[in-house]
């Protein structure tokens, strides 16, 4: 079978996927399309899951770009001379041909289409991420290589939701410091204790960009087990380790 994915409408007509767990060859825990090298899981294996996204979506072998993803708030431009591996949290690209990936297990994955333009953007957004600009960033850049703000569509894929996460009040006061309009993602639940909404955070900050068109695949990751990696869930469990979601979109 083939790896199973979900696609948007807006993001049509560029190829694209938010892929699940389904489908994959990495056995427990990390079964069973874990795209995470740095992941506990056999390498081997991921990179078989990581090759069956490349056919599955009808990307060139080496042609399916992942980032080593730091929780930051750096976008690069992809360009013909660019290096092979690279240390950001985004990316922005023109250049045709290319499978732009972004992993997650809560954190969200987010994709940026000018389509008259032929400029795509994808970041990996959680919370250090998004308090640190990334979404501000990716769209910087896409204007910079010519993207008219108006005419780009968002859409933000699975990721945790508001009621499974928790989170403590020394960073909810962070976040309200940095990004007041953040006060209103917050629920409290006891004295020292809130849940946030990330998804509604990003909603807010992308239309603080001028950002019209967007959609959210509403889908938890930490809720849906058999469909999604969770950090948080395996965390919250104790498990060994934990496997990587992969969300791609094609130049």
């Amino acid at each position: 079978m083939s790896p199973h994915f979900i696609t948007s409408k807006l993001l049509e007509p560029k190829k694209h996927g938010f892929f699940t767990r389904k489908n994959g060859v990495s056995k427990k825990p990390f079964q069973s399309l874990n795209c995470g090298l740095n992941s506990r899981d056999d390498k081997t294996r991921v990179v078989k899951n990581r090759l069956l996204i490349e056919k599955t979506l009808g990307i060139e072998q080496g042609n399916l770009i992942f980032l080593n993803q730091k929780h930051t708030s750096r976008v690069i431009v992809l360009e013909n001379n660019s290096p092979p591996t690279f240390e950001a949290d985004g990316m922005v690209t023109k250049q045709k041909g290319l499978g732009l990936a972004i992993l997650t297990a809560d954190c969200q994955p987010i994709f940026f289409l000018d389509l008259g333009k032929g400029i795509i953007g994808a970041i990996h957004a959680g919370w250090k991420g998004t308090l640190k600009g990334v979404i501000r960033n990716v769209i910087r850049e896409m204007i910079s290589q010519g993207a008219d703000v108006k005419d780009i569509r968002v859409v933000v894929g699975p990721s945790i939701s508001k009621e499974n996460y928790e989170f403590g009040k020394d960073l909810r006061d962070e976040f309200v410091d940095n990004i007041p309009a953040s006060e209103t993602c917050f629920s409290q639940i006891s004295d020292k204790k809130y849940l946030f909404d990330l998804m509604g955070l990003s909603h807010i900050l992308l239309l603080k960009e001028g950002i019209k068109q967007v959609e959210f695949i509403d889908l938890c990751t930490y809720q849906n087990e058999s469909w999604f990696f969770s950090c948080r869930r395996s965390f919250h469990r104790k498990e060994p380790g934990f496997g990587l979601n992969a969300s791609v979109i094609v130049t």
